[in-house]
């Protein structure tokens, strides 16, 4: 725990009466020891404080050097089309335009610490601008690779590369936005290390740190969502074929993948493919080609799972409530796959998967209010 000077003096006072230590210069060796203490700790929080601000200034730099130097050259110069512009560097200026102003408060801040966490608690709300960005990076990193095929525009971008003395490609610089949202969190930690939980700096700076680990949470599970679409999108297919050839009718709301894999039936060599979407669990075939050929489909209300099946520990039982027919025997390859897919079919049953079952608004209106007076 981390004792101000004050306190040492009185407990050094203290241990010089216990140990009839009267004199003055062993008092003020006592308090000397403690002190060395205190100093360390007050020298590692200043050394993060120094880390945060020197980090985000460097970070915004190389923001500057992106925008001006790689999208506005490009769109001044038409070398890369808008729509290739758009596609590789998502909303960067906007990303940009926010860390100017939390660099400047950073630097207002002189240092202070309880400063430094207003600084995170009065723009957390801003730091959402960052999911888009994730988002759209999956995109960035297809296109670059898909420019990078083009002799011509390859040529381009290290031509640009080698003007501004970027030894590293131009996807190691477009990847900083996301390496420093999910770098705020351990700076304060860091910094909350070695505040005393004596100061009133402290709760503040875990406030400030608990805002931006559920934020990195939010981002990278919306990441997450997005990164799963195109699967979704197959299964969309699927279903509207099925609509269209056959009397099988499924909800619209099920879009939301939780997971899939292969099964075997159990005592048998047959696979089947099985997908967990948010309340549902369906049931098909994976063709050669890469189509999904419908097999069944058991609402997430409708289904028992039976995690123990005698004489097989591999697998578990799923029961229909409406109908025998699509009860099935699956078996997994390892323990840990059947753990894993047991605890996602109560869950989905359940609905206990928070971040899966709230909207993203309601997600930021649950976590991101601050009550006034913060």
């Amino acid at each position: 725990m981390l004792l101000s000077p004050s306190e040492c003096l009185r407990i050094a006072r203290i241990i010089g009466y216990k140990l009839q230590i009267l004199t003055l210069d062993s008092v003020l060796w006592v308090f000397s020891k403690m002190n060395d203490n205190y100093c360390d700790i007050i020298n590692k929080k200043n050394l993060v404080i120094t880390e945060i601000l020197e980090t985000e200034e460097s970070y915004v730099n190389h923001l500057k050097e992106i925008v001006e130097e790689y999208l506005e050259y490009w769109k001044h110069k038409q070398i890369l089309s808008k729509e290739h512009c758009n596609q590789l560097f998502g909303n960067i200026t906007e990303i940009y335009e926010f860390s100017r102003i939390f660099l400047n408060e950073l630097a207002l801040a002189n240092n202070n610490v309880p400063q430094i966490a207003h600084c995170f608690l009065n723009n957390h709300l801003g730091f959402i601008i960052y999911s888009t960005y994730c988002i759209n990076f999956q995109n960035s990193d297809a296109i670059i690779s898909k420019i990078m095929q083009n002799r011509q525009s390859t040529n381009i971008i290290y031509q640009r590369q080698k003007e501004l003395g970027h030894r590293l490609p131009l996807g190691s610089y477009l990847v900083l936005p996301i390496q420093r949202i999910l770098r705020y969190h351990l700076l304060l930690k860091k910094l909350a290390a070695y505040t005393s939980c004596n100061e009133t700096d402290h709760s503040l700076v875990v406030k400030a740190h608990d805002k931006m680990v559920i934020l990195a949470k939010i981002i990278d599970e919306t990441k997450n969502k997005y990164e799963k679409e195109g699967r979704i999108k197959d299964i969309r297919l699927m279903i509207k074929h099925l609509k269209d050839k056959t009397n099988v009718d499924l909800s619209n709301n099920c879009f939301e993948l939780h997971a899939e894999g292969d099964l075997m039936i159990a005592g048998t060599k047959k696979k089947l493919h099985v997908i967990i979407l948010n309340n549902m669990l369906l049931i098909v075939k994976e063709q050669k080609c890469g189509l999904l050929e419908y097999k069944t489909h058991i609402k997430s209300r409708n289904f028992t799972v039976i995690e123990h099946v005698k004489g097989n520990p591999l697998s578990f039982r799923l029961v229909s409530n409406t109908g025998s027919k699509h009860s099935f025997t699956l078996q997994a390859t390892l323990v840990e796959e059947k753990i894993f897919w047991v605890k996602m079919l109560n869950n989905i049953k359940k609905d206990t998967s928070e971040f899966s079952s709230v909207s993203f608004a309601e997600l930021m209106a649950k976590y991101f209010y601050i009550p006034r007076g913060i």
